[in-house]
């Protein structure tokens, strides 16, 4: 009965979501979508290949999803942050991706705008998946990175059976764990590299990342940051560096193709985008005509 009810209440949510969802016509079809994906991949037991956007293609398993099935049920999960990138970057773009999980940002940037990205995962078998969803689609583009991103090099252990939600931890031992080789941005990144996007994906390990990224965050062709602050953990800290470096946080709104200034950060989505020049941001987006119709996106 327990687990009727909690499964009932699962498909609600994910209804309710689904009528909010702009790219959603028909909210009952993407919860059957929903619940045929869901019944699939645990009756298949082996990777699915699923058709994406513009015939760019990613696998799904039924152990972990890596945060990118919600795109077979929503055409674009994380939509605002998603299209946003698809207006902003360009083929002369260098974008980096921490925290890859299975590519959805790593695609879209690579696969959909043509830029060059450094994708950067640190958990084994997350990365081998990232890998796998980079070769099927022939991205030439991306260089990947079986590594963690900190404020200093050396070691950091993370959990590997929590799927996306995968982080830091301060135990050393036990099962579920693995020891992982770690740098900053400002190590790992050459002195030409002009990075144009940086997103932000790393469970509560945000601050490091910045602080280990304290030279790209003084290169003005640094325009965006997107980052996750679901957690709350240490967020003023992180709040307080990116406004330090000019950084003011901004909503995408869909389809109007408008930014909207935020007083702290965009409650409504896990995810923030941070903005250096507004106006050139907006000259950008603003170039660019977008139609996406499901899994078509024109671009002109």
């Amino acid at each position: 009965m327990k687990y009727l009810v909690k499964v009932t209440k699962k498909l609600i949510e994910r209804y309710l979501q689904l009528v909010n969802h702009p790219l959603v016509v028909y909210p009952l079809i993407g919860l059957i979508k929903y619940i045929y994906i869901n019944l699939r991949i645990r009756i298949y037991h082996k990777p699915i290949k699923i058709k994406w956007l513009n015939n760019l293609r990613y696998h799904l398993f039924l152990d972990n999803c890596g945060g990118i099935i919600g795109n077979y049920y929503f055409y674009i999960d994380d939509f605002e942050e998603s299209i946003f990138l698809i207006h902003y970057l360009t083929d002369l773009d260098l974008f980096i991706d921490v925290g890859s999980n299975h590519g959805h940002y790593t695609m879209i940037s690579s696969g959909i705008c043509g830029s060059k990205t450094l994708s950067i995962e640190p958990v084994r078998e997350t990365f081998n998946r990232l890998k796998m969803n980079i070769e099927l689609n022939e991205l030439d583009n991306v260089v990947m990175y079986n590594l963690g991103i900190s404020d200093l090099e050396g070691e950091l252990f993370f959990t590997n059976d929590k799927g996306p939600m995968n982080m830091v931890i301060n135990q050393t031992s036990g099962r579920n764990i693995e020891k992982v080789k770690v740098t900053t941005l400002d190590n790992l990144l050459d002195i030409d590299d002009n990075v144009s996007v940086l997103k932000i994906d790393v469970e509560r390990f945000e601050k490091q990342v910045l602080i280990g990224s304290r030279n790209l965050l003084k290169n003005d062709t640094l325009n965006v940051i997107i980052i996750e602050l679901f957690y709350g953990i240490g967020e003023e800290e992180v709040l307080s560096i990116l406004n330090e470096n000019g950084f003011s946080p901004y909503k995408y709104i869909y389809p109007d193709n408008e930014l909207v200034p935020l007083e702290k950060k965009n409650f409504d989505s896990f995810n923030t985008i941070f903005i250096r020049n507004i106006d050139l941001v907006k000259n950008r987006i603003n170039q660019k005509s977008i139609t996406i119709n499901k899994n078509n996106v024109k671009i002109k």
